[in-house]
């Protein structure tokens, strides 16, 4: 049986403006999205992202991953780390073609930054976090407080369509390809770097004449809407986890009305 739709609480993590964060706000505030935002955390003391959630009056909170330097890590006594920080660098799968020894050290400088920021939700209790522009890898430390065998607790919005383009650039990266179509991708975060299931996707039009510029603008257009979305459908129980042929993870949308809010997205889109 479906689960009723329920007032999701959930937490934002941004590096930067937060104009993700604000379509969330303002889905919120006209009634198309049934959550409240308990806070927003930055990596980033300067983000822009925490002025818009502070006009809005909702809480927010630093934590500077640039205090967990190379400097900092020399002075830190082992007793520091995470109890089970060995049982995380056998589960990473972030860092590749690095030595043993290189590997360790950054995940505990990660892990390190992200007990910080687990010190500010758990108290809360969200129900979902919402990356939004966190220009920050994440852990299996971390992702293990909110991922079980049959629930994902982490959400991402990708500015490609994935597999391909994962990483930090995927504007730029379809752009530069010469790819004729691009596209937007929500999924659940995993071990791996944009590796989680894949919720939903659209795709946008890349024209002769377009610039990268106009190529961002264009893919921003549905990021702001689909992500939204994809958290309303969990809102609703309308996100069904199911297993593939080969063992993987896989998302059914189960919303009668998603397939004609993908046509509108897409004719968006197109529109010239």
């Amino acid at each position: 049986m479906k689960e009723k739709t329920k007032k999701l609480k959930i937490a934002v993590l941004i590096s930067g403006g937060g104009t993700n964060l604000q379509a969330m706000i303002d889905r919120i505030e006209a009634g198309k999205l049934d959550a409240e935002i308990s806070l927003v955390v930055s990596n980033n003391p300067d983000a822009y992202g925490l002025v818009r959630a502070q006009k809005h009056g909702i809480p927010t909170a630093v934590v500077d991953y640039r205090n967990y330097g190379k400097r900092f890590l020399a002075e830190v006594v082992q007793s520091t780390l995470p109890k089970e920080f060995d049982e995380v660098v056998n589960r990473q799968r972030i860092y590749s073609g690095l030595a043993d020894g290189e590997v360790r050290d950054r995940l505990a400088r990660l892990a390190l930054a992200e007990q910080e920021v687990l010190a500010l939700l758990k108290p809360l209790n969200p129900d979902l976090i919402c990356l939004a522009g966190f220009m920050r890898l994440i852990s299996p430390y971390f992702i293990g407080h909110y991922n079980t065998e049959d629930r994902y607790g982490i959400m991402n919005i990708h500015p490609a369509l994935l597999p391909a383009f994962p990483g930090t650039d995927g504007y730029g990266a379809t752009f530069s390809y010469g790819c004729r179509f691009g596209g937007v991708t929500v999924h659940f975060i995993d071990e791996g770097e944009d590796t989680g299931p894949i919720i939903a996707q659209a795709i946008y039009p890349i024209w002769p004449e377009d610039t990268l510029e106009v190529v961002r603008r264009r893919g921003l257009e549905l990021e702001y809407a689909i992500y939204s979305q994809c958290i309303q459908w969990m809102a609703q129980g309308d996100l069904k986890l199911v297993r593939g042929e080969d063992g993987r993870p896989q998302v059914r949308i189960l919303d009668p009305e998603y397939p004609a809010f993908l046509e509108q997205l897409t004719q968006q889109a197109f529109a010239r």
